[in-house]
C-alpha cells in the first residue's frame, strides 16, 4: 500500500491528487489518503448547486463549494471531519471493491470502540445515525473510492448549509438532516482529538500491508496544479451555468 499525506485543507487540491493517481499515475498497489478540509460543501458529479446548497449561507459563512468526480449526494466537511480515499486497480467487481473499503473502515471504527455498521449502498451508521458516506468513480482500469467520517463536525452548520431532500428522508421516517447524522467522537472511550483519531485510523488501515509513503516530485506537483486549474479549482466545473446566483 502507498500512503499519500498532504497538509492542504483545500478539498479541490485533494480531488486533484485523487485524479492524478486514478487517471494518470496508475499504481499496481492501493493508494491510501486520509485528509481534512476547511469548511466545504462537496457536490456529487451531476448535482444542481441551487438544489443542494443554501448558497447565500455558504457565501456569508465562507464555505467552499467543490464538485467531485464521483456521484452521490452533497456533504459538508470541516476540520472535525476526516476524509478517506482508496485508489486501486480494478481487479474485481466495482461493487465488491466498494464493499471491501467500507468493511475496512467499519472494522477500524469497531476496533476503536465505535459500534459502526453498514446500511444501504453508501452509508455507515452508528446507532441508526449516519457517520459516513462514500462514493466511487473509475478511469480505465482504476477506481477511486472515497468517503467522509463525521468525527467532531459542526452539525449546526451542516444542517444550515445543506438543503434537505424531503422525498428521500420521508420514506425512511427521518424528520431532518440533523436527526439523521451524528459524530463519532462521543462513542470513543478515550478523549482523543481529531488528529489522534486520524493516526489511530491510519495505523489500523495500514496494519495488514507493507506501506510506503509517496513523495511528490516537481513534475508530479506541476501535473496536479494543472488538474487543479483546469477542473477542481475552476468555478466553471464547481458551479457552472447551473449555479443559481
Amino acid at each position: 500500500m502507498i500512503l499519500v499525506e498532504n497538509n492542504s485543507r483545500d478539498a479541490a487540491y485533494h480531488f486533484s491528487i485523487e485524479e492524478f493517481f486514478t487517471r494518470y499515475v496508475r499504481k499496481t498497489e492501493p493508494v491510501l489518503m486520509l485528509w481534512q478540509t476547511k469548511r466545504t460543501v462537496m457536490l456529487g458529479n451531476n448535482q444542481e448547486v441551487s438544489s443542494e446548497v443554501d448558497t447565500e449561507f455558504a457565501m456569508e459563512s465562507a464555505i467552499q463549494i467543490v464538485r467531485r468526480s464521483s456521484g452521490g449526494g452533497a456533504i459538508f466537511t470541516d476540520l472535525g471531519t476526516v476524509l478517506y480515499t482508496v485508489i486501486q486497480p480494478v481487479t474485481k467487481d466495482i461493487k465488491t471493491i466498494r464493499e471491501d473499503v467500507a468493511a475496512s473502515v467499519i472494522n477500524a471504527l469497531i476496533k476503536l470502540g465505535v459500534p459502526a455498521m453498514r446500511e444501504g449502498r453508501n452509508d455507515i451508521l452508528v446507532e441508526g445515525k449516519k457517520v459516513s458516506g462514500f462514493a466511487q468513480y473509475t478511469s480505465g482500469n482504476h477506481v477511486c473510492t472515497h468517503g467522509s467520517l463525521l468525527f467532531n463536525a459542526d452539525i449546526d452548520t451542516l444542517t444550515d448549509v445543506l438543503i434537505a431532500n424531503e422525498e428521500k428522508l420521508r420514506p425512511k421516517g427521518i424528520a431532518s438532516i440533523r436527526s439523521r447524522v451524528t459524530n463519532i467522537k462521543p462513542y470513543i472511550k478515550d478523549d482523543i482529538s481529531v488528529f489522534e483519531f486520524i493516526i489511530k485510523l491510519r495505523d489500523i488501515l495500514i496494519n495488514e500491508f507493507d506501506c510506503s509513503k509517496y513523495e511528490f516530485s516537481d513534475e508530479d506537483k506541476t501535473m496536479i496544479a494543472r488538474i487543479y486549474a483546469e477542473k477542481y479549482g475552476n468555478q466553471e466545473w464547481n458551479l457552472g451555468s447551473r449555479f443559481d446566483q
